[in-house]
């Protein structure tokens, strides 16, 4: 039931935004130099990064159901969201430049997609940590 919640965030949420952020960023700073690589992966890890982590673990103890209120998801997410940032960075920085310097436009996303898959192991251990 786990993997069908991961499923069902991954095609309404994480696709849909991640494919619209991804044509952002190339619209807005194109091009596979150095700099521009940089560019992208720092506005991708310092402005959507710690605001899309949050969501996908609301989201997701939401679908859960687990009877936690509004403030136990709030608090969950607080205490937890520094961890998970810290973790995303450590994963999602190296995957970034790797993903924007050499792997095609077209493909960016089904790159990230083998990453999340990482990620998601991650988060479905996080979010279940008492």
């Amino acid at each position: 039931i786990r993997t069908s919640r991961f499923s069902l965030l991954g095609f309404i949420l994480i696709a849909p935004v991640v494919h619209l952020w991804y044509g952002f960023l190339m619209r807005t700073i194109p091009g596979t130099s150095l700099k521009r690589v940089l560019q992208r992966t720092f506005l991708d890890q310092a402005c959507f990064a710690p605001i899309f982590a949050p969501t996908f673990m609301t989201s997701l103890m939401i679908l859960e159901q687990n009877n936690k209120t509004v403030g136990e998801i709030v608090d969950v997410v607080k205490r937890d969201a520094g961890d998970v940032i810290m973790t995303n960075w450590a994963l999602w920085i190296p995957a970034m430049l790797v993903n924007f310097r050499y792997v095609p436009g077209k493909w960016q996303v089904l790159f990230s997609n083998g990453v999340g898959f990482i990620w998601n192991v991650y988060l479905s251990w996080k979010t279940q940590e008492n």
